[in-house]
């Protein structure tokens, strides 16, 4: 057994990878402790790669005082195995605390993880208040998991913001945030508890594993209007709990457009559908919602119902509906299909429709019924009707199920030999869509033909050959495990012909439909083709086989053995394929390796070979990173080889990492290669430890703008990056600065904080404003907070500083709010310039502490009192987020919109305006009582109509009266309690502007609502003796209510409509047309509803007789 460190090192020249740890650390403990403090001695005064080893030995060795010192050290890997030990051996806490004093970024967060890995409780929170004060909240709240609960119970109200994975906390403690969510909800308007869902999304879609009633109960009163796209994932598993809590909350009105997610529609449609037979009433609600708004969903949920329960929801949910629509009738029974087929057939025929209208709903019947129309279209003389009718027929005849009328179907495929590609290529593609059990034996003929009139027609398409390809390999997937099969046969034939038009075949993913084992029941029927293949050095099939099992190939010793003949009977092109398919076993690839290298040494430089070498089998690499690898099939001699991989040489043993450098510097050094080639090779030697620094030196101030700027960038990624900081901010302020500032801003992560400081200093105040920017960015980043603010306000304040530069201090000091020093620069950018106003609203208000937010809010609100409008514009577009926070930072609101001489910053104060009707806020932010920035606003607008100013000038005409009705216009839907008080108040103080009243009284109308009739009434009353405004309301009310979904209980509008005919009044008339041409088109028009309709066109005005005569029921 060796005892030295060379002799160690000689022991593990020859070993791969792999073989490396184990042996060092078997290696390790074999030694006494003194022998083993002197191994780790000697090696640490080596290179990196034998400091490496000796971290590896010492958590073999248990040496954990050599460890602890190396807590921070510059060397990643051997600071990860110290860190390691935090969690395997008994570090002191001391010890890990002191590593954090001059840590660098890079590493306060490895020591985080490390006390989170180790459970270290008193540790994280004793760290935590000390952090907290020293870094600042977010690198406290990272140590949050790693903390008691009860700790983090108090600590999360005040740290909540900072918390960047609510995730990893909730984890750890997820009763914690649930609890913290019953604190923070109850007393949130809507809008806040939106942003509160959304922020804590995470973190709560962790709690449903865990506690899904309690997410549950926070949903059902607390719950937004849009639900986050990570609780959207866990839906399914709070329908498992309960579905039908969870369909009544999806269907509260204000989450009509809530979608399904991405990814996981198919599992929580299939949980909504289990729900069926306990909650049919509230699933078709639902289903009726979506068969509106989101028709995806519908299919999609009708397709995971049971056949047999299908057509009692899709009655229920489409009840009243129009359902011409609907694009998926396959999924009904085909008794149901058919009913509905042949009722919306003869409607559409009776109403005089366009055959392609008729046609596809034709197409739904039986075979008997409908294929005399659909053939006659296929004969149309125009080619794009053919295209049109062609699907159809092949469609109709796959939903019928009977192979015998796919036989007849194929006999009528005969016709398209003669037909034009555009007709051909959609009718094949239809014929590739069937199912491939309809194909029988007696279909092989047929099949052949038409693949034979494919493959030889004159102009087939890229779609054809496509189509016909998938109708192969549809038909060899259905019978691939039925030896001997005439099918299997033709589809094999097939294959071989369409792939030498095409060059290659894609048999799809057989993993995924084939059941466990039929696998090699494939294999044995494809076997004779296979080796008939073989013989003749073609492998095309076998490598489509194989990519097409995936990961089952691997157990299929049988397909293996396959491809190492096809090694061995191969061209070039064939070699490559089969050796990455070869080695795509993980299990087997570093014995199959040394294979394909004994057969063909060359094979080194093919990309599956040479990423086994580079990664696992390290002592076969050495002829890769020889000056001339074996000449053979793959290299020729002269030919000039690519570098190879060196994103893993830091597993190479020292020689190989030198000759991988010498080949580097070759390649960079080559004139003869484009100068981008050169650049390459420098950033690719970045992964060889130390010897890429050195190649990266030698460029640094090459005459070449990109040899030059390869090696600032690739000394960012150096084995400590820190050390490469001051060369970098050294050409900060030169030619180089667009590079070597964004390498220094990677490499600061790694420096401690007293060098960045003292390097940063000296960018801040001249120089190119680029790099001021960043070193500002660097100093709030990775600097203690105390020295970050410090060096902000040296920049802020310096002489002449330029305003962009300030902006950057302002969005960098967002995180230092902490400091009061700070907030006097937050102050004056308010109004020093449009650059620093803008910068300061960067900042959202869920990203600071609750304590901050009303201040903050207040400079929001001096930022809009500027006469810059760059920034007073945004500002305003933001102040109603903000003015929760402190409404009298809303003050300024009335007075822009009041004063007719503010032209600029008027409309966004508009805006502003309505966004806060919508909102649920106290008095006076919110509301429209008197004192109320609403009423303000509006009484002023009002005092300047009455006073008659500019009218019809030659530069602005009625400018209060634009801005009331801006105002009007803006007002949001009334969807909430809330927006309906304000509303009517509103319409109240409107009673002087007759029109702007209609506007707001529109708005509340309700059909759902028992007092539609006093509204529609009230409406009249507004708008008698004015014909033209009555009439003008009709038509938006009828545009509104058809735009809108239709009331629940549309048959409780009639009697409203009934009694407005009856009135005579010439404004109740014209809006009961309104409320008939809104909803009777939705309805079907009903027969109560055409005779409302009769009615008014006998009205006694003759203004509501013309709009009811303008209506129809019916087109000719």
């Amino acid at each position: 057994m060796p005892h030295t460190a060379d002799q160690l090192l000689r022991s593990l020249d020859p070993l791969a990878h792999p073989q490396v740890a184990p042996t060092v650390a078997a290696f390790a403990r074999s030694l006494s402790d003194r022998q083993l403090d002197e191994l780790l001695a000697d090696l640490d005064r080596r290179g990196p790669f034998e400091r490496r080893l000796a971290a590896l030995a010492a958590v073999a060795g248990r040496r954990t005082e050599w460890l602890t010192e190396r807590l921070t050290d510059p060397d990643p890997v051997v600071r990860g195995y110290a860190l390691r030990s935090v969690r395997l051996l008994p570090v002191p806490d001391a010890a890990i605390a002191a590593a954090y004093g001059g840590a660098s970024a890079v590493v306060r967060r490895q020591l985080a993880k490390a006390v989170l890995a180790g459970r270290r409780t008193a540790l994280a929170e004793r760290l935590v208040v000390e952090l907290r004060s020293t870094w600042g909240e977010a690198e406290a709240a990272r140590l949050l998991p790693a903390c008691s609960a009860g700790f983090v119970a108090r600590l999360l109200p005040e740290l909540a913001h900072a918390v960047s994975s609510l995730g990893v906390l909730t984890r750890r403690h997820p009763t914690v945030l649930l609890d913290y969510a019953e604190q923070q909800l109850p007393g949130r308007t809507p809008e806040l508890r939106s942003h509160w869902w959304q922020y804590h999304a995470d973190g709560l879609a962790v709690t449903v594993d865990t506690h899904p009633e309690r997410v549950l109960d926070l949903l059902e009163r607390y719950g937004p209007a849009w639900l986050p796209s990570d609780l959207q994932r866990q839906l399914g598993a709070l329908i498992a709990v309960d579905p039908g809590r969870v369909l009544r909350w999806l269907l509260a009105p204000e989450r009509s457009a809530q979608p399904l997610p991405a990814g996981c529609a198919r599992s929580v449609l299939r949980r909504l559908a289990q729900a069926q037979p306990t909650e049919p009433a509230a699933l078709a609600a639902l289903g009726r919602r979506w068969f509106e708004q989101r028709p995806g969903e519908f299919r999609l949920l009708l397709r995971e119902l049971p056949p047999s329960r299908r057509a009692a929801f899709f009655d229920a949910a489409t009840e009243g509906l129009d359902t011409e629509g609907f694009t998926a009738p396959e999924l009904l029974p085909r008794e149901h299909r058919w009913a509905r087929a042949r009722a919306e057939a003869k409607r559409l025929s009776a109403a005089g429709r366009d055959w392609r209208t008729v046609l596809p709903v034709l197409a739904q019947l039986p075979v008997a019924e409908a294929r005399p129309e659909l053939l006659a279209a296929t004969r149309r003389p125009e080619a794009g009707d053919r295209a049109f009718a062609w699907p159809l027929l092949i469609a109709n005849a796959g939903r019928s199920g009977d192979p015998a009328e796919t036989a007849r179907l194929l006999a009528l495929c005969e016709r398209l030999r003669n037909e034009q590609d555009p007709v051909r290529a959609p009718a094949l593609t239809a014929l590739a869509e069937l199912h491939p059990r309809l194909f029988g034996p007696a279909d092989v003929d047929a099949l052949d033909r038409v693949l034979t009139d494919a493959l030889e027609a004159r102009d087939a398409s890229y779609r054809t050959r496509q189509a016909v390809t998938k109708l192969a390999v549809g038909v060899l997937r259905e019978h691939a495990t039925e030896a001997g099969s005439p099918l299997l046969a033709w589809a094999l034939a097939a294959l071989e012909r369409i792939t030498g038009q095409l060059g290659n075949v894609d048999l799809g993913a057989l993993h995924r439909t084939l059941r466990r084992g039929q696998e090699h029941q494939v294999l044995a029927a494809l076997r004779p083709w296979l080796d008939s293949a073989s013989a003749v050095a073609d492998h095309r099939l076998l490598f489509a086989l194989t990519r097409s099992l995936g990961d089952r190939a691997h157990g299929m010793p049988e397909l293996q053995q396959l491809l190492e003949q096809a090694l061995q009977h191969s061209d070039d092109a064939a070699f490559g394929t089969a050796a990455r398919l070869w080695l795509s076993d993980p299990r087997s690839r570093d014995a199959r390796v040394e294979r394909i290298l004994a057969l063909e040494p060359s094979a080194v430089v093919l990309p599956p070979v040479e990423e086994v070498l580079t990664t696992r089998r390290t002592d076969l690499l050495d002829p890769l990173l020889a000056g001339q690898p074996p000449h053979g099939r793959f290299v020729k001699p002269g030919t000039r080889l690519r570098l190879p991989d060196l994103r893993y040489a830091a597993r190479w043993l020292p020689r190989q990492q030198a000759a991988a450098a010498r080949l580097t510097a070759r390649a960079a050094a080559d004139t003869t290669q484009a100068v981008h080639a050169r650049a390459a090779a420098i950033r690719a030697a970045r992964g060889i430890p130390l010897l890429g620094r050195q190649l990266a030196l030698e460029y640094l101030d090459s005459a070449e703008v990109v040899l030059a700027e390869a090696a600032l960038a690739a000394l960012a990624w150096a084995d400590d990056p820190a050390r490469e900081l001051p060369v970098l901010l050294a050409r900060a302020d030169g030619d180089r600065a667009r590079v070597a500032v964004y390498a220094a801003s990677r490499a600061a992560r790694y420096a401690a904080p007293g060098q960045l400081a003292e390097q940063l200093g000296g960018l801040l105040t001249g120089g190119k404003v680029t790099t001021r920017k960043e070193a500002v960015r660097l100093a709030a980043g990775y600097l203690p907070p105390e020295r970050a603010v410090e060096l902000l306000r040296l920049a802020y304040l310096a002489p002449g500083q330029h305003p962009d530069v300030q902006a950057a201090v302002i969005a960098a000091g967002a995180g230092l709010l902490e400091r009061e020093e700070i907030w006097a620069l937050f102050g004056a950018a308010a109004t020093d310039s449009p650059q620093t106003g803008t910068a300061l609203l960067r900042t959202r208000p869920w990203q600071l502490a609750e304590a901050h937010r009303a201040r903050f809010a207040r400079l929001v609100g001096e930022v809009c009192r500027t006469d810059q409008p760059d920034a007073a514009v945004p500002a305003l577009g933001q102040l109603a987020t903000w003015a929760r926070f402190a409404p009298e930072a809303a003050d300024v609101l009335p007075a822009l919109v009041t004063d007719l001489t503010n032209r600029q910053t008027w409309q966004a104060a508009v805006r502003t305006l309505t966004a806060l009707a919508g909102n649920d806020l106290p008095h006076p932010l919110g509301g429209a009582a008197p004192g109320s920035v609403l009423h303000r606003t509006v009484t002023g607008l009002l005092a300047s109509l009455r006073a008659g100013e500019f009218e019809a000038l030659a530069d602005r005409d009625l400018p209060a009266r634009q801005r009331l009705t801006a105002l009007v216009d803006g007002l949001p839907r009334p969807d909430q309690p809330w927006i309906r008080t304000n509303l009517a108040a509103l319409a109240g103080l409107l009673a002087e502007q007759p029109a702007h009243r209609v506007d707001v009284l529109l708005g509340l109308v309700d059909p759902a609502a028992g007092t539609l009739s006093a509204q529609l009434r009230e409406l009249a009353e507004v708008c008698a003796d004015r014909p033209a405004l009555a009439a003008s309301a009709a038509a938006r009310l009828s545009t509104r209510l058809g735009r809108d979904r239709l009331p629940d209980a549309p048959e409780q509008v009639r009697p409203v409509a009934e009694q407005l005919a009856a009135d005579g009044g010439s404004a109740t008339g014209l809006l009961a047309v309104g409320l008939l041409v809104g909803l009777g088109p939705q309805l079907g028009w009903p027969a109560e509803w055409r005779a409302v309709l009769r009615t008014l066109r006998r009205h006694p005005a003759p203004d509501v007789r013309d709009a009811a005569l303008d209506v129809l029921t019916a087109a000719e």
